[in-house]
């Protein structure tokens, strides 16, 4: 008999148009499989003891359930990307399992970071009220060369078998286009083969500032943050009374150079201001009318500090109307090539309006893990200091020289300072209750992740056990 398969009908962005099946034949033969597929697509971050503890199996029935799960040939489709959970397995649980790395974490081995945030910048002329950088920091101005000689000595000496198009990032810290080789920088990296990605506040960004570093469009990838919808927003945030405006000019200029650059904007949805994002595409289509071209993408995140106010309830819902309507207006032909990515939490509510009632997956300090996980992700600035999450960055931010894992200079390398790190450290031991503000959001899902998988080892339903095939690179 021919097996039928059924849509499960969800509704995806025309950037991600395709119907997610279901074996109807094994649905029928194995209908608890079928409410352990639906829930784990859901719910990427449940252990196997609680799956147990909620469907009322014993540990050898979860197992053999598994078993039947993982050997059909739709489940694991399903399982990652049809459910409110698919930014959580796409984006970091199955990578991290498929690049060997959660093993590596796991079994304290070293491994080189697939993740390297290079953090060039020097100072910063904006004093974001959500930053946790010291106001008052700023370094030296001599350490632009010696920074870049730094920067130049990690890139070269990259493993060979480090993914080349996600591994390096320049990020803040502080502005990296305060860097003054900041060109030469990302001309070194793309020479070397190497996809250079750099996130920045914009405001520099002048024509003028690209002819003096014309490296700058070297970049396979520039993604704005914006900090408003106008200037009364943007001026609240920054304390910059230029910064709405002059940023703009320079996101039109770079536009109109029409370079290889894919281009894209960095945009917080806070609590009360989830309209905003409706006047932030009049914005996008603004910018691109002037520019006679197109952003290419648009990244939308939540607030995930500790201490702000989250998008629950209610609002959660009004939110999921007004993603309905920007999918709609995304036919206009002025946006018709933007991409928005929703991030972790707020892809559940697109998907589903009743889903997750907590944002961002979160821990609290007594789940941080001692040894951390610089096999994953680490962040550098311009001192060479290596620093385990990438909130801790920040120059000067109290407590954060803890989560210092070592200095690459002449003599150390990053992969001399991981391997130390991971092979004859005991890391942080005892973690304090503000070191959770160390944390950004990736690195709270890969806590998570990983505590999780740490406790099903523990129960006996090790991943190998579980009901997704993944085998490591």
């Amino acid at each position: 008999m021919e097996t039928k398969k059924i849509s499960v009908g969800y509704s995806f962005s025309k950037h991600d148009e395709k119907g997610y099946f279901v074996d109807e034949e094994f649905v029928n033969e194995n209908p608890d499989c079928w409410e352990i597929i639906k829930f784990l697509s859901d719910n990427p971050f449940v252990t196997q003891k609680e799956i147990c503890e909620r469907f009322n199996f014993s540990k050898d029935e979860l197992i053999e359930k598994n078993k039947k799960i993982r050997e059909a040939d739709w489940t694991r489709d399903y399982i990652i990307n049809a459910g409110t959970g698919s930014k959580y397995w796409k984006n970091t649980i199955i990578p991290t399992i498929q690049s060997g790395k959660a093993k590596s974490v796991l079994d304290e081995k070293y491994a080189y970071p697939d993740r390297v945030g290079l953090c060039p910048g020097l100072s910063c002329n904006f004093f974001c009220s959500f930053c946790g950088r010291n106001y008052s920091a700023a370094y030296e101005r001599e350490l632009g060369e010696k920074g870049f000689e730094m920067f130049k000595q990690i890139i070269d000496q990259t493993p060979k078998e480090v993914d080349k198009e996600k591994v390096y990032h320049i990020t803040g810290g502080l502005e990296p286009l305060t860097f003054p080789r900041i060109g030469d920088l990302i001309t070194h990296g793309e020479k070397a083969g190497f996809t250079m990605e750099l996130q920045t506040s914009g405001f520099f960004l002048t024509p003028e500032f690209i002819k003096k570093h014309p490296g700058i469009k070297d970049l396979s990838i520039l993604r704005f943050s914006l900090y408003g919808i106008d200037n009364e927003s943007t001026v609240e945030v920054t304390k910059n009374k230029k910064a709405y405006d002059v940023v703009k000019e320079n996101l039109i200029d770079y536009l109109k150079l029409k370079t290889k650059t894919k281009l894209g904007l960095n945009y917080v949805i806070l609590h009360k201001r989830t309209k905003d994002v409706l006047k932030l595409l009049d914005f996008i289509e603004e910018v691109n009318i002037k520019s006679n071209n197109q952003v290419d993408f648009l990244t939308l995140r939540e607030d995930f500090r500790e201490g702000a106010e989250n998008i629950l309830g209610e609002e959660r819902k009004e939110i999921y109307n007004i993603f309905n309507d920007i999918q709609k207006r995304l036919e206009s032909k002025n946006l018709n090539k933007l991409h928005i990515d929703y991030g972790y939490a707020l892809e559940s509510i697109r998907k589903n309006q009743n889903s997750y009632q907590q944002p961002l997956k979160k821990v609290d300090y007594k789940q941080l893990r001692p040894k951390i996980f610089p096999q994953i992700a680490v962040m550098v600035d311009p001192k060479g200091d290596v620093y385990a999450y990438h909130e801790a960055t920040f120059l000067d931010r109290e407590g954060s020289e803890r989560y210092s894992i070592g200095v690459v200079d002449k003599e150390h390398s990053m992969e001399d300072i991981v391997k130390e790190f991971v092979e004859n450290s005991d890391g942080i031991t005892e973690p304090l209750p503000h070191d959770v503000d160390y944390l950004d959001a990736f690195d709270y899902v890969i806590t998570v992740f990983l505590n999780q998988v740490e406790e099903d080892i523990k129960f006996g339903i090790p991943w190998s056990k579980g009901p997704i095939k993944v085998e490591s690179e």
